[in-house]
């Protein structure tokens, strides 16, 4: 009988186990659970999955047209198409079973497109240039002249133009699509002489050989210097000429030194200054409160053509000492007037540490020029001053001469013009000085009792604003009269 009844208990212990598993089960099966996947799209458009897990009955729904819904088992796959707003839109889908309501978002971007710069500049040989185009979405592009050709491959729009000759820039505009957005960007196409170097003559006033590479490199280098003047004086003294020296006296006035062949010697003390006879042009002067022309009467450049004031000068020569200066290779930022206004642009500069260096003029604007300046001593004894220039814009930079010679070395287009070291004849006896050495060029522009002027030699090249005696003789190349 006990062994009955312990049957009994044992049996009943059992049933009581089963029932407990099976309510567990049950308590571990969610009203409603969602696992979702991918509901954030992009702007092209794409889908997501969404799974659901219940122990019941269920259905979905969404609230935007274009957030579709397909149902396979639990699976829901969301379906969006492309977005052609800028704008980012949002659907809520909305899954009901009897026990729970649970709300997803979907999200999708907008349309994105970022362009490398929203305008660009091309040289008057048309060669292409890239720009480039990121965006979330596909895109087009379509330009308005018939003179300037696209080619799209990946995110890449290459833009290149016909070869052009005339005298004047020349301008159309690319149209960018993607989907219901648009975006411009002007092409720009320089004419051949926009260079800033082609509105300097090739050739010293006097000489009779223009400074080519040829022509410095030769026998006859000397016949690439030219005269050597004295400020406000338009009498050409040529080199390798022993001069009559008469020293300055107030009976000596700027009209009849004119006409004088002998070099005018000033005294050992400053400003030395071939003219003392205290008229107009012997005071000291702020900026361009006179110029060579209000000494002499007269310039001595061709007709067409004029000694340069000093932002002429700066427009293709380092400002200061420190920006020409060879030996540094730290990148420099610098401000300076390039224009007869007075508008300030920034500069920047570096330098290799070996007689090279570069410079940004106009930097970060559309017409921005890219300058290298290289001291060459082919012997020792005929040195010159070679400047290449080569076009950029707003978005054009460098950090260190490596950067900076590799864009000449990416350049299609370039412009070239060489100073040839002609010495300067100095003050009070007219003898030369640094002959095939340094070169020392004449500005139209006073400052203070001094003049301004272009210093060169294998140390630094610059303008020097400070101290330049009138008296001295140096060398003159002229810039083009403005049309």
């Amino acid at each position: 009988m006990k062994t009955e009844i312990m049957k009994y208990f044992v049996l009943l212990f059992c049933f009581s186990l089963a029932a407990c598993d099976s309510d567990d089960k049950t308590k571990n099966v969610p009203d409603l659970n969602i696992v979702s996947s991918g509901l954030t799209i992009k702007a092209a458009g794409g889908t997501g999955t969404i799974e659901v897990e219940t122990p019941g009955s269920w259905h979905a729904e969404s609230n935007k047209d274009w957030c579709t819904l397909t149902t396979s088992g639990n699976q829901i796959t969301v379906s969006v198409p492309e977005n052609l707003s800028l704008s980012s839109r949002t659907a809520q889908i909305t899954i009901t079973s009897p026990q729970k309501t649970k709300t997803i978002p979907v999200n999708q971007e907008g349309i994105i497109i970022i362009l490398s710069q929203p305008e660009l500049t091309l040289g008057y040989s048309g060669d292409p240039k890239n720009l480039l185009v990121e965006s979330n979405i596909g895109w087009n592009a379509a330009v308005e002249a018939g003179w300037c050709h696209l080619e799209k491959t990946g995110d890449t729009l290459k833009i290149s133009a016909e070869p052009y000759s005339a005298n004047i820039n020349r301008e159309t505009q690319i149209t960018l699509t993607a989907g219901d957005y648009t975006q411009t960007v002007k092409v720009t196409q320089r004419f051949k002489g926009a260079f800033v170097l082609d509105r300097w003559s090739d050739t010293n006033l006097g000489a009779t050989l223009p400074a080519t590479e040829e022509n410095v490199n030769s026998a006859n280098y000397r016949d690439t210097w030219g005269n050597f003047y004295q400020w406000g004086r338009n009498v050409g003294f040529p080199h390798g000429v022993t001069y009559k020296v008469i020293t300055t006296n107030p009976s000596i006035t700027a009209e009849s030194a004119q006409t004088m062949s002998e070099f005018i010697g000033s005294s050992e003390t400053m400003p030395m200054d071939w003219l003392i006879d205290g008229s107009r042009t012997t005071k000291p002067a702020s900026g361009n409160s006179y110029t060579w022309k209000d000494r002499a009467g007269s310039d001595p450049s061709p007709a067409g053509w004029h000694i340069p004031l000093d932002y002429e000068a700066s427009q293709i020569f380092p400002i200061d000492e420190f920006e020409g200066r060879y030996s540094r290779v730290d990148r420099l930022v610098n401000k300076e007037v390039l224009e007869a206004d007075g508008t300030e642009y920034t500069c920047v500069s570096t330098g290799d540490g070996n007689r090279t260096r570069y410079a940004i003029k106009k930097y970060g604007t559309n017409e921005a020029y890219i300058l290298r300046y290289e001291f060459i001593e082919p012997d020792g004894i005929n040195s010159y001053l070679k400047i290449t220039e080569i076009k950029g814009d707003a978005y054009t930079d460098f950090q260190d001469a490596l950067e900076a010679e590799k864009l000449f070395e990416a350049a299609k287009e370039s412009a070239v013009l060489l100073f040839p070291s002609c010495g300067y004849l100095y003050t009070n006896t007219g003898g030369p000085n640094s002959e095939g050495v340094s070169g020392s060029y004449w500005t139209a522009s006073p400052v203070n009792e001094y003049t301004v002027y272009v210093s060169m030699g294998n140390w630094q090249t610059h303008i020097d604003a400070n101290y330049c005696p009138r008296a001295l003789g140096c060398s003159i190349r002229c810039v083009k009269d403005e049309e």
